[in-house]
């Protein structure tokens, strides 16, 4: 199997985990009544970040998200 395509399939499931923790992340805190503008912000820039990543095919991450 090509390089390329498996490095594209691990930085794309990296994404698609980074969203589904900020969503359960965003979930948790409406509930609790808690702030969750920084979640927001944070989970704002994953999604720019994969909406690069795919309108690139995958090449270098454009948008360096902060941990």
């Amino acid at each position: 199997m090509n390089i390329r395509y498996l490095d594209f399939k691990k930085q794309e499931t990296e994404l698609y985990d980074e969203i589904w923790e900020l969503s359960e992340e965003l979930d948790r805190l409406y509930k609790e009544g808690k702030d969750t503008t920084d979640t927001i912000q944070r989970f704002g820039e994953v999604l720019e970040e994969f909406l690069l990543f795919r309108q690139h095919g995958g090449k270098d991450s454009l948008v360096k998200v902060k941990p």
